[in-house]
């Protein structure tokens, strides 16, 4: 039976190393071994999240950036995570059509990969990309997902590859600062009443997505009052994506130091990858934070905090 495990950026590196030499790195070596020998006997798949990508890009040194592109992708095979955005859209679906009793089509066993890496950020079309992307071109990505990521990764133009550095780390300081101010708001109050508060929060930020679900299933009138205000509160808790959000956002909030980009990039690959993974490794502040909100048991997900842990899994 397969199993989809997502590791986070300290994992593929400790990977890269045990590729690189197994006399230095005998540990890493080990891993690496245990990861090849899950891929290729025990069903293991083993995608990237957008996290991971963006990770790897962020490498300034060329030979280093593409030591690890190469470990990702032959591991990966070229498989991503969908977007966040996707994620959200079709479990959206699935679950209005599940409780409004309307029939729809069941997506596929693994609708939540793709084999075109730049999905990993958001579902093409030319609107959302803001350009058209040949149908020919498309279909070489998905014949070659492991040559074009680590053309991607490795190929890009420097300039181009710093922009959408900067480009990320402005939309990261909006986020944070967001973050930081309904912090100082909620700094007094006990994390249920928190909770709470973040989950009426989700529901207005997210009514457009929730509406167009509504739409795409045949539910048009969806509204927020009466019966359709107490279908929008269940709701909240239970798409795992929003969930996983509420949990760790209002956990986090509890930490006394500020809050990082890499702490805003840690929990979007948590987000989007935990309801999903059978197995997840990742930060330890992450994993504890999941843990103390139950959310391995929630999601039968393995939550692990290190990469040489994976051997027990065999």
């Amino acid at each position: 039976m397969t199993k989809i495990i997502y590791l986070d950026q300290n994992a593929w590196v400790a990977l890269a190393k045990g590729s690189w030499d197994k006399a230095v790195y005998p540990n890493e070596h080990k891993a690496l071994s245990t990861i090849v020998d899950g891929c290729q006997s025990r069903g293991w798949t083993i995608p990237l999240s957008h996290t991971n990508i963006y990770e790897t890009a962020k490498i300034n040194d060329p030979n280093r950036r593409a030591h690890i592109a190469r470990v990702q992708a032959t591991i990966s095979q070229g498989l991503v995570f969908r977007s966040w955005s996707r994620i959200l859209s079709v479990t959206l679906d699935a679950w209005l059509a599940d409780h409004l009793s309307i029939p729809i089509s069941k997506p596929e066993v693994d609708w939540f990969l793709s084999k075109l890496w730049f999905e990993a950020a958001a579902e093409y079309s030319p609107e959302v990309f803001g350009i058209p992307i040949s149908p020919r071109v498309i279909d070489f990505c998905t014949a070659f997902p492991q040559r074009c990521l680590f053309d991607y990764l490795t190929q890009v133009d420097e300039d181009d590859r710093k922009e959408v550095i900067r480009n990320f780390s402005l939309s990261s300081f909006e986020i944070l600062s967001s973050i930081e101010a309904r912090r100082a708001r909620v700094a007094d109050q006990k994390i249920s009443v928190r909770r709470r508060v973040y989950a009426v929060l989700q529901i207005n930020d997210y009514q457009d997505s929730i509406f167009a679900a509504g739409q795409r299933v045949g539910k048009n009138d969806l509204n927020t009052t009466n019966n359709g205000g107490k279908l929008l509160k269940l709701l909240a808790n239970e798409i795992p994506v929003l969930r996983v959000e509420r949990e760790l956002a209002t956990r986090l909030e509890d930490q006394t130091r500020q809050l990082t980009e890499n702490d805003l990039r840690d929990m979007q690959a948590f987000i989007t990858t935990l309801p999903l993974a059978d197995i997840l490794v990742g930060e330890k502040q992450f994993v504890n934070l999941a843990k103390q909100a139950r959310l391995g048991e929630l999601y039968n997900t393995t939550l692990l905090t290190s990469v040489f842990d994976l051997a027990s899994q065999l």
